[in-house]
């Protein structure tokens, strides 16, 4: 099976899909607000001694929460580690433990010890471990995931000395004291290389990305050429991802809603053979759970029949299905209701909350990033010093609160784009022209 990374930059965001034979496997859009697995140099704001935890000051709107740390105090400057992205009302979750994600390795500068991952079988993973001990120090943590005994010891020493100098630059900022601070971000590039082994190729539609991508990651990426976008070719896939129903080859469906407590999944056979629907739902529903990033709990409602012993089989398949998943993803069991219980760790916000505004329809912010990208696929048809993006008053005041995403689009482009705000337009009406 060929495996290849598509990546398409943006001002504001970017979106990398990862795709085997064709068909769309997983994907991440990538916006400034995402900050799971950033590292900061936070600020205790507040004290909560009975949950054993406190609130931190990261910079943003809402303190986030860092529990198990003793011996904190009022104002101290502390290094944290985002866990998970804030969610509703809720601040970011952080964790005083640094890891620091590589293509082949994990870098635990403060929880010294070597880790080979245990789906190697025990030759392959003892080789592994003699190959790593030659360059690993004692006082470093270090974790080896599969696709690293395929790699030759050059890469090894490669990414290890990356992370190294990743974690050098953070105790640099750390040093600096200046909190709150963010210190480092994950590329996310490296994240997808790390959760799937054998990329053939890496196609990025950005002569600057691509160049910085080629220096890390070598001659597997290639600069996007084709008539059409880098993502055309799965934009019906990146579509059902965000609708609410899936359909079954065999004229069955999935449904997905998500509430505030959890996401409820619907099986329907329709008109098709119960056993044959609920079948043919377990790899949809592990596909479409990690394409939307669902995260929480989650109750699965297969179709009734056949009796305890054919869910129990389903819940077999379910668990076998998630376990590629690189985000922890849990089956409990059968609730008394016949209910399938599932859990997923939460690293980020989903891709229907980045894109959508529930009940509303697609999100502001989303569509104000696509109108940047409109403007840089047309500018090569508006020749002249300067342009104008002419779009309605809620897409600017989006833009004027993400000036660094405008100030990206202009960098790209080699001149000044002004942003205007016409009354009656919607916000999925956007025009450029020259400035005059």
């Amino acid at each position: 099976m060929s495996t290849e990374i598509l990546y398409s930059w943006g001002p504001g965001e970017s979106r990398l899909a990862v795709v085997r034979d064709g068909r769309l496997v997983d994907l991440a859009v990538v916006r400034p607000g995402s900050l799971a697995g950033a590292v900061f140099l936070g600020r205790v704001a507040e004290l909560a001694p009975k949950m054993g935890a406190a609130f931190i000051d990261i910079g943003q709107d809402r303190p986030a929460f860092l529990q198990g740390v003793k011996g904190l105090t009022q104002g101290q400057a502390v290094l944290v580690q985002v866990k998970a992205d804030a969610h509703g009302e809720k601040g970011a979750t952080l964790t005083p433990d640094i890891s620091l994600t590589g293509r082949f390795l994990t870098f635990a500068p403060t929880r010294p010890g070597l880790v080979v991952s245990r789906k190697l079988g025990e030759d392959r993973a003892r080789r592994l471990a003699e190959r790593l001990q030659a360059i690993v120090l004692e006082s470093e943590g270090v974790s080896a995931r599969p696709q690293a005994a395929n790699a030759s010891d050059d890469y090894l020493a490669a990414d290890l000395t990356s992370l190294r100098v990743e974690w050098e630059t953070i105790l640099a900022g750390r040093a600096a004291g200046k909190a709150p601070a963010l210190l480092w971000r994950p590329d996310p590039l490296t994240r997808l290389l790390a959760d799937h082994a054998a990329i053939a190729r890496i196609v990025i539609d950005d002569d600057e990305t691509a160049a910085q991508a080629r220096a890390r990651h070598g001659s597997v990426v290639e600069r996007h050429t084709g008539p059409e976008p880098v993502l055309a070719a799965i934009e019906d896939a990146l579509e059902a991802a965000l609708a609410p129903v899936v359909h079954l080859a065999c004229g069955g469906r999935v449904a997905f809603e998500t509430t505030a407590a959890l996401t409820a999944i619907d099986v329907d056979s329709g008109p098709a053979d119960p056993a044959e629907a609920n079948t043919q739902a377990v790899p949809v529903i592990a596909r479409q759970i990690r394409l939307r990033n669902i995260a929480g709990q989650m109750v699965v409602d297969f179709v009734s029949g056949g009796g305890k012993g054919a869910l129990n089989r389903l819940v077999a398949q379910l668990k076998q299905a998630v376990s590629g998943d690189p985000v922890a993803t849990h089956v409990i069991g059968i609730t008394p209701l016949g209910l399938v219980e599932m859990t997923r760790e939460r690293k980020g916000p989903s891709l229907f909350d980045l894109m959508n505004e529930r009940h509303v329809g697609p999100s502001v912010e989303a569509q104000a990033f696509a109108a940047l990208r409109f403007a840089l696929a047309q500018a090569p048809h508006h020749p002249g010093p300067a342009l104008t993006l002419t779009v309605s008053p809620a897409i600017a005041g989006q833009l004027v609160a993400r000036g660094q995403a405008v100030a990206e689009a202009q960098a790209r482009l080699g001149r000044k784009l002004s942003v205007v705000a016409q009354a009656g337009r919607t916000n999925s009406d956007w025009t450029l022209e020259v400035a005059r």
